[in-house]
Formats: C-alpha cells, sequence, structure tokens
C-alpha cells in the first residue's frame, strides 16, 4: 500500500502531469462529443459526418505532414515556426480548395468554407501543441485544452437540445469542432508568444532545409498512416454493400476506441520529448534501457485497457447506441483490434524521437500493400464482416512490423546514423 501512495506521490508532483492530464481531458472532450453525435445523429449523417470528418482530418496532416514530430524531436532549439505555418497553410489551402473535384459530396460553398476552417484550426493548434511540448509548456498545454474541452462541453449540451428539434447537421457538428479549435489555438498563441524571450536560453536555431527535410522524412510515413490505415477502410465500406451505415459503424467504434486509450495516449505523448532529450544528452545505452523499463509499464496498463474498451463498447451501445445494436460485434471487434494493435505505439514513438523514423517506412510499404489487397478483397465485397478481417490484417501487420523494425533500429551499430541527426 506504501508503495502505490508513493507512487501516486511522484506523479501528481511529476512536471509531465500537467501534460497528461491535458491530453486526458482533450481526448476526453472530443470523445465525448464524438459519442454525442451518433446519438442525436440518424445512421446515415452521422455517415456522412464521419466522411467529412475524415476529409478534414487527412487534408490537415498532409498539410503538417511530419511538423510536430520534427518539431518534437527538436526539443530545446528553435523552430522557424513562422516558415512551418506558411508551409503548412499553403498545402492545407491547396487541399481545401480540390476537395470538392475528389469529394463530390462537399461542392457546396458553406461545407468547403467549414472544411477550410477545420484544416486551419486544426494546423495551428497541432503545430503549437508540439512546440508546448518541446518546450516543456505543459501547464500552457493544460490551459489551452481546458479551453477547447469548455466549448465541447457546452456544445454537447446544446446540441443533445437542438436534436429534438433536427436542427443538428453534418456540417453545424464540424462548424463547432472548428470553434473549440480556434478556443485553444488562441491560448497556445498567446502563451507561448509571451514566453518568445526564453528561446535566447535555448541552443542554438535548427537549420530549415535540415528542419523541413525530416518534415518531408517523417510526412511520407504520415501520408501512409493517414491514407491507408486509418482511413482506407472508409473508402472501401462505403463504396459497399453496407454503405453509409458501414462507415458509421466503423466510426462508433473508434471513436469508442479512442476513450479507452485515453491515459495510454497521454502517457506517450508526455514521453516523447523526454525520449529524445535522454538519447541526445546520456546516449544509447540508457535511451534502450529507458524504453525498456517503460515498456514494462505500457504492458499492463494495454492488458487493462484492452479488457475495458470490450466492457465498455458492449455496454456503450446497450444503454447509450441502441440504433447499432444489429452491429454489436463489429463494433466490438474493431474496438479490440484497435487497442490491442495500440501497444506498438511505444517503440514508433521511440523511434521518432530519436530521428529513427526511416526504420518505419519498410513496415509501413508492407502493411500499406496488405491494407489496400485486404480491403479490396474482403470489405469492398462483403462489407462489415469484410471489414473487420481486413483491419485486423493490417493492424497486426503494422504492429507486429513496427515493433519488429524498433528491435532491428535499435542496436548500437543500426543506431549510429539517427546519433549524427539527433547531434545536428
Amino acid at each position: 500500500m506504501t508503495a502505490w501512495v508513493e507512487r501516486l506521490r511522484t506523479a501528481a508532483t511529476s512536471p509531465a502531469t500537467p501534460y497528461v492530464g491535458a491530453v486526458v481531458v482533450r481526448a476526453g472532450s472530443r470523445a465525448v462529443w464524438g459519442l454525442a453525435l451518433p446519438a442525436v445523429l440518424t445512421v446515415g449523417a452521422y455517415g456522412r459526418y464521419q466522411l467529412l470528418a475524415t476529409v478534414a482530418v487527412m487534408a490537415a496532416q498532409l498539410a503538417l505532414l511530419g511538423t510536430p514530430q520534427t518539431i518534437v524531436r527538436h526539443a530545446g532549439r528553435r523552430i522557424p515556426m513562422r516558415a512551418v505555418l506558411l508551409h503548412a497553410v499553403v498545402i492545407g489551402a491547396v487541399l481545401v480548395v480540390v476537395t470538392p473535384l475528389i469529394f463530390p459530396t462537399s461542392r457546396s460553398t458553406t461545407t468547403v468554407a467549414v472544411l477550410g476552417a477545420v484544416v486551419l484550426t486544426t494546423i495551428l493548434v497541432t503545430a503549437y501543441g508540439a512546440r508546448a511540448k518541446a518546450r516543456f509548456a505543459f501547464a500552457t498545454s493544460w490551459y489551452a485544452e481546458l479551453a477547447g474541452a469548455a466549448v465541447l462541453v457546452v456544445a454537447t449540451s446544446v446540441v443533445v437540445v437542438m436534436a429534438r428539434r433536427g436542427l443538428v447537421t453534418p456540417g453545424l457538428a464540424l462548424a463547432i469542432e472548428a470553434f473549440a479549435l480556434a478556443s485553444t489555438a488562441v491560448v497556445l498563441v498567446v502563451a507561448l508568444r509571451r514566453r518568445s524571450h526564453d528561446e535566447r536560453n535555448e541552443a542554438p536555431p535548427v537549420a530549415v532545409p535540415a528542419f523541413f527535410g525530416d518534415v518531408y522524412s517523417v510526412g511520407g510515413l504520415v501520408l501512409l498512416d493517414v491514407v491507408l490505415f486509418r482511413r482506407l477502410e472508409v473508402y472501401f465500406l462505403e463504396r459497399s454493400p453496407d454503405g453509409l451505415a458501414g462507415v458509421a459503424v466503423l466510426g462508433l467504434a473508434l471513436q469508442i476506441a479512442a476513450v479507452a486509450l485515453l491515459v495510454p495516449t497521454a502517457l506517450l505523448e508526455a514521453w516523447q520529448p523526454k525520449l529524445a532529450l535522454l538519447r541526445r544528452d546520456s546516449g544509447q545505452t540508457a535511451f534502450e534501457d529507458d524504453v525498456r523499463r517503460r515498456a514494462r509499464q505500457f504492458a499492463p496498463l494495454m492488458g487493462a485497457t484492452l479488457l475495458a474498451s470490450v466492457a465498455v463498447a458492449v455496454a456503450a451501445v446497450a444503454l447509450v447506441f441502441r440504433q447499432y445494436q444489429p452491429w454489436l460485434w463489429y463494433i466490438v471487434a474493431f474496438v479490440a483490434i484497435r487497442v490491442a494493435c495500440a501497444g506498438a505505439g511505444l517503440y514508433s514513438t521511440a523511434l521518432y524521437a530519436v530521428g529513427a523514423q526511416r526504420g518505419l517506412y519498410a513496415p509501413a510499404i508492407v502493411a500499406g500493400i496488405v491494407a489496400i489487397a485486404a480491403n479490396a478483397v474482403l470489405t469492398r465485397p462483403m462489407g462489415l464482416p469484410g471489414a473487420v478481417v481486413a483491419y485486423l490484417v493490417t493492424q497486426v501487420t503494422v504492429a507486429g512490423l513496427t515493433v519488429l523494425s524498433f528491435r532491428r533500429r535499435t542496436g548500437p551499430s543500426s543506431m549510429t546514423a539517427a546519433s549524427a541527426i539527433t547531434a545536428n
């Protein structure tokens, strides 16, 4: 008992605790909002919302490429933030403009405007959020996420009331999300600019060409992740016999999985800058020992999270999302697969932290080929039954090859190049 009390005291006084709290608040508020929408929208409307949200997320992540990971990897150094933001905003604007040509359902002026607002605010929050994490400004992250969470909590209550009058639409839901993101962005920008004088004490600035080289190096993996691993099922499900209903089922399952992964996600985000600094300051041996220590802590947490996620999925469908009861076991299967394979995130986090992300290219390409083949053969003709199998094959391939890549890339000889990159 004494040992557990001491652990709680240590956790409470840790400098990273506010950031863990910030991630939990952010993910928790978005999960509550995300779970409220399928309760107030019809299955078809929620499927359309998922399509629009997918487009917005894809555009923002493609515009950012590897920006957040690169900012964190250069923790403690000055970052060319103006160039970073200009680069991302230009790409995001181009993607929003061409969106109606790719997705005919988003051709209205209002829809394009809302998508643009979501993309812009996502870019600002992600870039400045990574900057706050890299500077260990965890209190700033906490207050910023509280601002955005407050908007979503209030909006959730309002939406539940409006739903009774049939006033809630997918476009309105996205507009509310953009406003919440804008609230978070304002707090981040103001707080970080007030702390700008601290940069005089930081290490020399990162060279702009080297920084953007890393952005595009990581960006290749982000492209594969966004297009293949997270959104591919949406594309094939929309064209399967289950149509938008299949998209809605997958979307609800991933929302429930996001709730279950609140604490593991928060820990990984807080650990990344620490791993980067440890590798830079203490060397390869200390880095590997620390990853092994964290893996021993992470494994029991993920086991408990998996059991809890299955229970939450069953309870949520039975009590709240009753219109999804015909698809209960599909939802449970998607949730279990997502959570079970999320444990590999520790190893990809470690590789990103030390600039060894190139070791993930081969696993990503192999898994991408598997994903396309599995969804084309199974999801497209079979709908949800095929999607579950395709999702399982894809996620297991990604997780297994990620762990294997880490083990191959963290030997002394394999990490020499990463050590040289980190030192520059």
